[in-house]
């Protein structure tokens, strides 16, 4: 079974070190998901520009692989 990589460094096997863990704004705590890194709003919003119902229809970009 392969080794876990390390998602702060794609060479490094996963030693365990959970810096990956810690906050970016405030090194002395745990990342909570609390977005504010991200600058996340209280809602967000995304433009449909088209529905496809017919899987004939998908063109380039759109088919899944």
């Amino acid at each position: 079974m392969a080794n876990k990589m390390c998602v702060l460094d794609e060479e490094k096997e996963c030693d365990g070190c959970m810096e990956c863990e810690i906050c970016d704004l405030d090194p002395s705590k745990v990342c909570d998901n609390c977005g504010k890194c991200l600058d996340i709003k209280e809602f967000a919003t995304i433009k449909i520009d088209k529905i496809i119902t017919d899987p004939a229809e998908l063109t380039g970009s759109e088919r899944r692989k």
